[in-house]
């Protein structure tokens, strides 16, 4: 399983790599608009929630112990992230899935020589990729829903940030190989089955989207990258696997 972990967070590099060819740019242009675009309005409207919270919770602490001003500026501080990692995911994805899904498509044609065998409508990939993203969206609520009652239950919450990382490394793989497995009919059902088949390989491509989508700056181009590592990973690893 380490070996598959190593394994699935190189394709993330894969990604970068492609995005830059010439005949692949002009479908990266429209999922980076919107990332950068959605990725900034939640920036600013975390940080309009949440510093009016840390300005109040800050001056309730007495002088004496000062010390405790950092450690409320460092929880609010990661709270936010978790909440803007969270909330921005699906909402970016599903905004520009119609987007990402032609992504996929070109750069499967490109690796393999041949086309997805697709002959919808742009019309039709929008609806199917959007309706695919909400089925998401349900499932990650409800697990979510599950861990934040785990992570409230005194002595084992300990293991909660730990399960928080597993459980964002996991979404992130779904999120981003729901693109090619979905331009082949793959339902949601069918996916999970077959990413659980390989749980190092995908736990390692979404741990890298992870960390890419925590760098300032840098996580406005992981829409794409992941996209494309998530299409050059499935052409490569997964497309032959017996639930395929």
């Amino acid at each position: 399983m380490i070996a598959d972990m190593m394994n699935g967070s190189v394709y993330l590099g894969r990604g970068f790599q492609i995005i830059r060819r010439a005949d692949v740019r002009l479908y990266v242009v429209m999922p980076l608009f919107i990332n950068i675009l959605l990725f900034g309005v939640l920036i600013w409207f975390g940080f309009d929630l949440f510093s009016p919270l840390v300005d109040k919770a800050i001056s309730l602490v007495p002088g004496f112990l000062d010390f405790l001003r950092w450690i409320i500026w460092l929880l609010i501080s990661v709270f936010t992230a978790i909440v803007v990692f969270f909330t921005f995911t699906p909402i970016a994805n599903i905004v520009a899935a119609p987007f990402n899904a032609l992504l996929a498509e070109k750069i499967e044609a490109i690796l393999t020589g041949k086309a997805v065998n697709s002959s919808s409508s742009f019309i039709k990939i929008a609806r199917d990729s959007i309706l695919s993203q909400l089925r998401k969206l349900v499932y990650i609520l409800l697990w979510s829903a599950a861990l934040l009652l785990f992570s409230l239950i005194p002595v084992i919450n300990i293991a909660a940030p730990f399960l928080w990382v597993i459980f964002g490394s996991w979404l992130l793989s779904l999120e981003y190989l729901d693109y090619p497995m979905g331009n082949h009919e793959l339902d949601f059902k069918r996916e999970k089955q077959i990413l659980a088949a390989r749980k190092g390989l995908a736990l390692g491509f979404g741990g890298s989207v992870m960390i890419l989508t925590s760098i300032p700056l840098i996580n406005f181009i992981v829409m794409p990258v992941a996209v494309a590592g998530a299409t050059v990973l499935w052409v490569e690893q997964l497309a032959g696997e017996p639930n395929s």
